[in-house]
């Protein structure tokens, strides 16, 4: 499809005035509005309703309805849960255009390289559908032989859903994201309550239509954005029974203190400050072809972005010389053109934030070696150019703080050991990645590094695998056979003959 026409098109839907709540699209309670700006070209391009406590309420009411109900979802037998999530999947994929258009224009994510990610979502859908038909959900488990002799002859071990997800995500992947909890969530029989990011609540609406379309029971998916009231209200609402929060640390700790006041399950995954470690045979081409997607990719909005490289000095100069490079050649501008890499920031708020961490780092000694400054060719939009520093050191800003934007601070060590001490200097544990061209060097080095998720000479998500942060960057953990089990809890049944 020619750029210009994809640019256009689906533009007259991005002003909604309703919220999907019990399988209808309902009038708010609020009268507050949430103003959509286009990050590439500052215009607003839409609005939709923001939601309030009583907004809230209702949503949280319908799912819990739907949850409690002996012929509502929970009852479903697993393989016919399983058809409707498959549906879904190949709804939201049959959108998929659509879907890459709207990030285009609503978080400025370039068109060509986003039409892969609603296929990640369908792929997420399919894989807890998959994985739900596989587990057995009620196990009879056996008296180990060596217990004493009791009146116990068997046990049943039954897989339940906790019951109503509230489940609060990023600007930067309602969807992938949301699905990472909403997978588990529905596999299990339970129900959901969604609340976008009001910075991006517009995939939200295309996921609540999907749903009505794949013929989800009334209550069982609810969609509403919202800002900080409604996200508080959701969290606080005694009909939830898990959250699962993608976001800032600081507000992960928020939500985990208010559940703890009623013993409310959380997974959270929350911030980082990965690093990038570099031994002394690492390939140096390998990891500068890797940079953009490593310390770049979506202009460094992404929790597992390497902010961090990690380099012997013996190698310094060379890494510097190969990352200036390849950051340099990062085509930055208008979401549409299909030359472009990287987009803007999310919000002029946001670009602020990240400008005062690169004045940070140079106040603190710090070096530039890249960037640090804007786009001369572009007047409109919140554009921020790849930037590198070096001469940094671990106790600076730039290397504590997750500065969520396109900004990777090199920092020189001496050895091996230096360069995991480094790493770990760290209140974040998230993800990294460690290169070299000696396999069982480089995973040596890897299990000594605190962190959740780590790659062997790249990084990547892998589905059937867990991905949890420590430290500071959450609790609990999504994906894989883990992931789903985070959304379920157990019921044993003990036979006494």
């Amino acid at each position: 499809m020619d750029s210009l026409l994809v640019k256009d098109k689906f533009h007259d839907s991005y002003t909604r005035s309703s919220f999907y709540i019990n399988g209808d699209w309902v009038k708010p309670d609020t009268k507050n509005k949430i103003r959509i700006i286009s990050p590439s070209t500052q215009n607003v391009i839409g609005e939709v309703p923001d939601a309030n406590t009583n907004d809230i309420n209702s949503a949280v009411l319908a799912a819990r309805s739907a949850f409690d109900k002996k012929s509502g979802w929970s009852s479903w037998p697993v393989a016919e849960r399983a058809a409707a999530m498959r549906r879904l999947a190949d709804i939201l994929e049959v959108r998929h255009q659509e879907l890459s258009v709207l990030y285009a224009h609503e978080l400025g994510r370039p068109f060509i390289p986003t039409v892969t990610r609603p296929s990640r979502a369908a792929e997420l859908l399919r894989y807890y559908a998959g994985l739900a038909e596989e587990l057995e959900f009620d196990q009879i488990r056996a008296i180990p032989a060596l217990q004493n002799p009791g009146l116990v002859k068997r046990s049943s071990v039954k897989l339940e859903s906790r019951g109503v997800s509230a489940v609060i995500v990023p600007y930067n992947g309602t969807l992938e994201m949301g699905l990472f909890k909403i997978g588990p969530t529905l596999a299990l029989g339970g129900t959901v309550v969604l609340k976008p990011s009001p910075q991006s609540p517009l995939e939200g609406y295309i996921f609540a239509e999907a749903a009505a379309q794949a013929g989800f029971p009334a209550g069982v998916i609810n969609v509403l954005p919202g800002s900080r009231e409604a996200g508080e209200a959701l969290v606080a609402h005694p009909g939830v029974n898990i959250v699962g929060f993608t976001g800032s640390t600081e507000t992960g700790r928020a939500i985990a203190q208010t559940c703890a006041g009623s013993f409310k399950s959380v997974v959270l995954e929350l911030g980082g400050k990965s690093a990038a470690v570099l031994l002394d045979d690492a390939d140096i081409a390998s990891f500068a072809r890797n940079l953009p997607y490593l310390g770049f990719t979506f202009t460094g909005q992404n929790c597992f972005i390497h902010s961090r490289v990690i380099v012997p000095k013996s190698i310094h100069d060379q890494v510097v010389q190969a990352m200036v490079e390849a950051a340099a050649a990062i085509k930055i501008g208008d979401p549409f053109d299909e030359a472009t890499q990287n987009g803007p920031l999310i919000s002029e708020q946001h670009r602020e934030k990240v400008e005062g961490f690169i004045a940070s780092g140079l106040k603190q000694g710090a070096q530039l070696a890249l960037g640090g400054d804007r786009p001369s060719d572009l007047a409109k939009g919140w554009y921020l150019n790849p930037t590198i520093f070096v001469n940094a050191s671990t106790e600076m800003d730039i290397c504590q703080s997750e500065i969520f934007g396109p900004v990777v601070a090199v920092i020189a060590v001496e050895n091996d050991q230096e360069a995991i001490a480094v790493a770990n200097d760290s209140q974040f544990g998230l993800a990294g990645s460690v290169w070299s061209t000696d396999e069982n060097r480089a995973r040596s080095v890897a299990d000594q590094i605190d962190t959740g998720s780590i790659g062997i000479n790249g990084f990547g998500f892998n589905t059937a695998a867990p991905f949890g942060g420590r430290k500071n960057s959450g609790i609990g953990t999504e994906l894989g056979t883990e992931g789903f089990l985070a959304y379920a809890r157990y019921k044993s049944t003990h036979y006494m003959n």
